[in-house]
């Protein structure tokens, strides 16, 4: 598959992603720890194309997760396009091919989003435009922690797909 049509596959994708994970995803959450599958499948698309497009996904994911979910309008595009700046050290430095790239970049990915999205939440709290108390240490260890074990188990059922993507081949 070339650029130009991962392009055109991937903005309707990710718009999917966006809709099912605001609203069908409470399904298959365990401990209150719903699946990111947005952010997954930009880190799939960074680690195979690299961060350019990965940026630009990760801006249109955001602002889909932001329209469906009623959270702050561009909160999750910097926490996405943040994850995806991690997630690209691995597209080309790195083989992909390696089980421990895919991994490490979910792992990271899903901690940098998480913390980059909190840190946006509880600046808007500071500055009351967000009327919402931000409980950081408790988000972090019972929602990110066991987030980031949730998004390396579903890059690693993952794996067997994202190696079939040819690589990109340009820089």
């Amino acid at each position: 598959m070339n650029r130009g049509a991962f392009y055109y596959v991937m903005i309707p994708l990710l718009l999917v992603a966006g809709l099912l994970q605001s609203t069908a995803t409470t399904r298959i959450e365990i401990r209150g720890v719903k699946p990111d599958l947005v952010l997954l499948l930009i880190i799939a698309g960074t680690l195979v194309y690299g961060s350019r497009p990965g940026l630009v996904w990760a801006f249109i994911g955001g602002i889909a997760l932001d329209s469906f979910s009623g959270g702050p309008m561009g909160a999750s595009s910097l926490a996405l396009m943040a994850a995806t700046l991690a997630a690209g050290l691995g597209h080309r430095t790195l083989s992909r091919y390696n089980l421990l790239v895919p991994l490490g970049a979910a792992a990271i990915g899903t901690a940098i989003y998480g913390l980059t999205y909190l840190a946006i939440l509880f600046v808007l709290d500071v500055f009351n435009i967000v009327q919402h108390r931000v409980p950081l240490v408790e988000m972090v260890q019972y929602v990110l922690a066991p987030a980031i074990a949730y998004n390396t188990v579903l890059m690693l059922a993952a794996m067997p797909f994202l190696n079939r993507l040819p690589e990109s081949q340009d820089i």
